[in-house]
């Protein structure tokens, strides 16, 4: 029995992604609302066990690539273009922040939907279908907590006047936005497949519906941790698995892959602490929020970049 359920675990780590959204929501209808504190250390835990390690493994995917491309591949030409792009995005949100966070939530909307909506053709249609089903989900996480998201989009836009109006249309239609959404997502794949037919795993596509659902009664950052740790790092540990060529459905290469992220994550979590440090000794007043999402953004960049080089080779 033991076996037989860590086998199943081993194929689709996504149920634990629903489990813990389940007793998650179970907690709160028990003693309330999850404590801040209780969230924030959810939150790293998840994001060590796959949220950063997930993108911790980008130059492995690059040295890959390389041998499939018949290149040399130089660790330090891939740490200079990697940071390059970084502090390319950093001088950005310096310059103009609205225009930073609209180039965010475009290429997030992509990632996320290159991920979600797997193994279809590359065509334009298609492409079209991905980046709506990735701007959905974002959509609905951010429209259904906008309580919390309202006052964190204002002080990141350093509150512009017209980025907070188009936020306050947004939310205050946010079920038509919604609908109208979900409307165009299901059009664009029926033109998709009736371009070029795919094959779309009904199961996988209702589990990942069942996860958003449970994003829905909880607070902001566990909602977006359950999809982003619980599902989205866990299905692109898959597609990084299959495109390093280690054994599909295999515990001991999860755990070598896993191994392998466990350097550059713990130098993240180093930083991390280390920035939490400067900003607790030297300027307290500053708000974190804003640094917070800048840092995260920076990052997301040239990973992004590198996981749609194999989400078009993995199919």
């Amino acid at each position: 029995m033991l076996t037989q359920l860590r086998t199943l675990i081993v194929q689709t780590p996504t149920y634990l992604t629903i489990l813990t959204g389940v007793l998650l929501i179970g907690y709160q209808y028990v003693f309330g609302i999850i404590p801040l504190s209780a969230q924030f250390v959810g939150c790293l835990v998840l994001l060590l066990a796959s949220g950063i390690p997930h993108g911790a493994l980008d130059h492995l995917i690059e040295q890959q690539r390389s041998v499939h491309s018949n290149q040399p591949f130089s660790m330090l030409f891939f740490m200079v273009k990697y940071l390059l792009l970084i502090a390319v995005y950093g001088l950005g949100w310096l310059v103009s922040p609205v225009l930073s966070l609209v180039v965010f939530l475009v290429i997030s909307a992509w990632h996320f939907g290159e991920t979600d909506l797997d193994n279809v053709p590359d065509t334009i249609y298609w492409a079209l279908a991905r980046f709506t089903a990735g701007g959905l989900l974002l959509a609905f996480i951010l429209l259904t907590h906008s309580a919390e998201v309202t006052p964190i989009v204002a002080r990141i836009v350093e509150h512009d006047r017209l980025a907070v109006q188009v936020w306050a249309f947004l939310d205050t239609h946010a079920t038509t936005v919604l609908i109208s959404h979900a409307t165009l997502l299901l059009i664009l794949i029926g033109l998709a497949s009736w371009h070029r037919p795919a094959f779309i795993g009904g199961w996988r596509l209702f589990r990942l519906a069942v996860v958003v659902v449970l994003t829905y009664p909880l607070p902001l950052l566990p909602a977006f941790i359950l999809y982003f740790c619980g599902w989205h790092a866990l299905s692109s540990f898959g597609t990084i698995q299959t495109y390093l060529k280690l054994p599909a459905y295999s515990l001991r290469s999860a755990w070598v892959l896993w191994g392998q992220a466990m350097p550059l994550t713990i130098a993240a979590f180093v930083f991390l602490a280390g920035c939490t440090f400067v900003w607790y000794r030297y300027v307290p007043t500053l708000d974190p929020v804003p640094c917070l999402f800048v840092l995260l953004s920076i990052i997301t960049l040239p990973h992004i970049r590198v996981m749609h080089h194999i989400n078009k080779v993995v199919k």
